[in-house]
């Protein structure tokens, strides 16, 4: 498993990560992004961001 990584997600981490990279993918606006997961529209913003710069796990929280 050369250059694969194994991330650690919750439930509510996956989900952020496929409705972001809809958003990414232009499948969905950023602003349903953040209606469907409750967040605000920059907050999507900086998600995206994070997962263009790092990938999947650029969505898992920091302390872990």
């Amino acid at each position: 498993m050369a250059g694969k990584d194994i991330i650690m997600a919750t439930q509510e981490e996956l989900r952020k990560l496929h409705i972001v990279r809809k958003a990414i993918e232009k499948g969905v606006t950023q602003q349903a992004a953040a209606d469907i997961l409750d967040l605000t529209n920059r907050q999507i913003h900086r998600i995206a961001a994070r997962i263009r710069l790092e990938g999947d796990k650029g969505v898992i929280h920091r302390l872990r």
